[in-house]
């Protein structure tokens, strides 16, 4: 009987912690996507990054999507996304376009998301 008190206590922390790991990504509205890779590109959190991009995207995002980052991709995504402006955004059904402005690159740029899975992520700009 110890043995499965001490199984259940485990899998109950871990289910725990995973939540609670979860819990830091927010991917409910396009605004709140683009913040969540604001905040992982800062933290150069491979898993929020990957988090934040559909599937579905384009190649030159897979290693984003699969978590194959360097630490000089790391880098240089944090330094694109550093004091960015979302500019507007537009949702129609499961599509969305938030406009956003890169201060760095001093460049406006257009981004295309989708809605999968009740979550908003990238699609591809």
């Amino acid at each position: 009987m110890k043995k499965l008190t001490k199984l259940f206590f485990m899998i109950t922390i871990t289910s725990i912690l995973i939540s609670c790991e979860n819990s830091k990504y927010d991917l409910s509205s396009p605004e709140s996507c683009i913040n969540t890779l604001v905040k992982a590109s800062s933290e150069k959190d491979k898993n929020g990054l990957s988090l934040c991009f559909s599937k579905q995207s384009p190649g030159e995002f897979q290693s984003i999507v699969n978590k194959n980052l360097t630490d000089n991709d790391l880098d240089e995504i944090k330094e694109m996304f550093e004091n960015i402006t979302i500019k507007s955004t537009t949702i129609e059904g499961n599509n969305a376009t938030i406009s956003i402005k890169f201060s760095k690159i001093d460049r406006d740029e257009e981004i295309k998301m989708v809605k999968e899975n009740e979550n908003w992520v990238i699609l591809d700009f």
